[in-house]
C-alpha cells in the first residue's frame, strides 16, 4: 500500500509539473514567439491534464488572447465576456486586463471601460493609490479605449494619473511612455513623441509588441511630414509584426503616410490592402483616409462606400463621426451607436 501511495503521489507531482512546464511554454509562444497556433494547442494539452481551477481561467485568458492576435474577433469578444464576469467575481484585474483589451481590440471601447465602471471597488477609486501591475497594464488599455472612441484629452489626462500611480515596473514604464508618444503624435507633437520614444527599452516589452514602438516612431515622423523615414520605420513594423491587427494597422499606416505625402495611387493600393485583411476590428481612421484618398482621386461613389465602411466596423470610434460628416447625413444612420 506504501509503495502504490507514493507511486500515485509521484504521479500527481508529474501531473503538476507537466502542466506547469507546458503553461509557460505557452506563454512563450503568446508573447514572444508569437505562435498563437502553438498557444491553443498547449492550452488543450494542458486541459486534458486536469488542471485545478486558477489554472483554468488562466487557460481561458490565454486562449482569449491567442484568439484576439490571431484576428479570430468573435470567439475572443465570447471569451472576454467571460472573462469579464470572472474577472468581477474573484476580484482579478489580470482577467479583467484581457477581457478589456479584447473589448479594444474588436472595437467595444465603450464595453472595455465598462469593466472598470462594473468594478465593485468603484471607479471612483480606480487612481488613488499606487496600483498593482495587472490593474494598472489595465488603465493604459483603457486610455486607448478614451482615444479611439475619440477623447485624446482624456486619454492624456488618465495617462497622466496612471503614471503617478503605477510606481516602476519595467513593462508599465515603458507601456506608459508608449502610449504618450502615440497620443503626443497624433495630437500633432510630433518632436515631442520622438524625444519620449528615446526613452523607450523595447527590450522590456513583450516581444509581440514591439512592432508598435516602431509604428509609433512612424506616426512620429508622420506629424513632422517625414515622410520616406516614416514609410521606413513602418516597413519595418511590419516585417516585426506577429499579431493579426499589427499587420492590419501596418498597411493602414504606410496608407496614411503615403496618402499625406501626396502619393495617392501607392495609398490607395496600402488601404485596399489593409481593409481586405482578414482582422476586421478597429480600423476607423485607416478607412475614413481610404475614402478621402478615394475622393481625391475623384471616385466620389467609391469614397462613400469607405466611409460607410467606418460605420460597420468601428461604429463606436471618433472616425464614424467624421464619416457622417462626409457623408452629409445629421443622425446617426442605422441606428449604429458612436462614440460620445
Amino acid at each position: 500500500m506504501l509503495k502504490l501511495a507514493l507511486f500515485l503521489l509521484v504521479l500527481v507531482l508529474l501531473r503538476q509539473v507537466m502542466i506547469g512546464a507546458l503553461f509557460l511554454l505557452a506563454e512563450e509562444c503568446s508573447f514572444h514567439l508569437g505562435s498563437y497556433r502553438g498557444t491553443l494547442l498547449l492550452t488543450r494539452l494542458i486541459w486534458l491534464l486536469g488542471p485545478d481551477a486558477g489554472m483554468r481561467r488562466s487557460l481561458r485568458q490565454l486562449t482569449v488572447h491567442a484568439r484576439e492576435a490571431l484576428g479570430e474577433t468573435a470567439r475572443a469578444i465570447q471569451g472576454a465576456r467571460r472573462l469579464a464576469d470572472e474577472a468581477r467575481a474573484v476580484g482579478s484585474w489580470e482577467l479583467a486586463n484581457t477581457a478589456i483589451n479584447t473589448f479594444i481590440n474588436a472595437g467595444l471601447y465603450r464595453e472595455a471601460l465598462e469593466v472598470e465602471q462594473l468594478w465593485p471597488r468603484g471607479k471612483a477609486q480606480a487612481l488613488e493609490e499606487e496600483l498593482g501591475e495587472s490593474e494598472a497594464l489595465a488603465q493604459l488599455n483603457l486610455c486607448e479605449a478614451l482615444y479611439n472612441l475619440g477623447d485624446w484629452k482624456a486619454a492624456g489626462e488618465r495617462l497622466h494619473r496612471l503614471e503617478e500611480a503605477a510606481g516602476e515596473v519595467p513593462i508599465l514604464r515603458n507601456g506608459i511612455l508608449l502610449q504618450r508618444a502615440w497620443i503626443q503624435a497624433n495630437t500633432g507633437w510630433g518632436a515631442n513623441a520622438l524625444a519620449c520614444l528615446e526613452q523607450v527599452e523595447r527590450e522590456d516589452l513583450p516581444r509581440v509588441y514591439w512592432s508598435e514602438v516602431t509604428f509609433t516612431h512612424a506616426a512620429a515622423l508622420l506629424a513632422l511630414r517625414r515622410y520616406d523615414e516614416a514609410e521606413q520605420q513602418a516597413r519595418a513594423g511590419l516585417e516585426l509584426a506577429r499579431r493579426a491587427a499589427s499587420t492590419r494597422n501596418g498597411l493602414f499606416l504606410l496608407g496614411r503616410i503615403s496618402l499625406e505625402a501626396g502619393r495617392l495611387e501607392a495609398a490607395l493600393r496600402h488601404f485596399e490592402v489593409g481593409a481586405a485583411h482578414p482582422y476586421k476590428g478597429q480600423g476607423g481612421s485607416g478607412l475614413l483616409a481610404w475614402g478621402d484618398c478615394l475622393d481625391r482621386l475623384g471616385q466620389s461613389e467609391q469614397a462613400r462606400e469607405a466611409w460607410r465602411l467606418v460605420l460597420e466596423r468601428d461604429p463606436q470610434s471618433g472616425a464614424a463621426r467624421k464619416a457622417i460628416s462626409r457623408l452629409g447625413a445629421t443622425s446617426d444612420p442605422g441606428g449604429l451607436v458612436l462614440g460620445g
